[in-house]
């Protein structure tokens, strides 16, 4: 019983212990990998991360990103900011999120279950709230897809200046060093 007790204690500890060390995640984000569907092509999907960039859609109000990581992630909070000349109706208001799904489709990412479901505020916007992701959801994560499925002000285009995760990092995961076998 106090082998027990004491796995459990030092499972709090390390619990305790990431909350302490939460980061920005940015570094990890691998931004010459990251792609879109949908993006207005005058647009950079990869300058929302790490500054004050901008994508925006095309044809319609939505939008999928897919964002990979350097280093095998632990998620437990995203922001998401749109400030710009396009309006806070043109920002996103109802984003899925998909772990580890690369190759989604947007009739995919309408259907599946998402691994997170966000519906942003204006504030949240504006802000750049950070919002939080159930964190056992969010371990293990090489990428994520991100799916802006609708805006504030049901606008023909969405725009998104900034994404920024929180999380840690898991030592010794560097995906630019895996090498395919045989």
């Amino acid at each position: 019983k106090s082998i027990e007790n004491s796995q459990q204690t030092s499972a709090k500890e390390g619990e305790e212990e990431d909350l302490l060390i939460m980061a920005d995640l940015t570094k990890f984000v691998n931004t010459a990998k990251v792609t879109a569907l949908n993006y207005d092509k005058s647009t950079k999907p990869e300058s929302i991360f790490g500054g004050q960039g901008l994508i925006k859609s095309d044809t319609d109000e939505q939008l999928l990103i897919v964002v990979p990581f350097t280093e095998t992630v632990k998620i437990r909070q995203i922001s998401f900011s749109a400030e710009g000349k396009e309006g806070i109706d043109s920002a996103p208001k109802l984003v899925k999120i998909f772990k580890n799904a690369e190759n989604m489709e947007f009739e995919e990412a309408e259907d599946a279950d998402p691994t997170a479901q966000l519906e942003l505020s204006t504030d949240d916007v504006k802000n750049a709230q950070k919002l939080k992701l159930k964190f056992t959801k969010f371990q293990d994560v090489n990428s994520l897809t991100i799916f802006v499925e609708s805006n504030q002000g049901d606008e023909d285009v969405s725009f998104l200046s900034n994404v920024t995760f929180y999380g840690l990092a898991k030592p010794g995961t560097n995906m630019k060093e895996l090498k395919k076998a045989g």
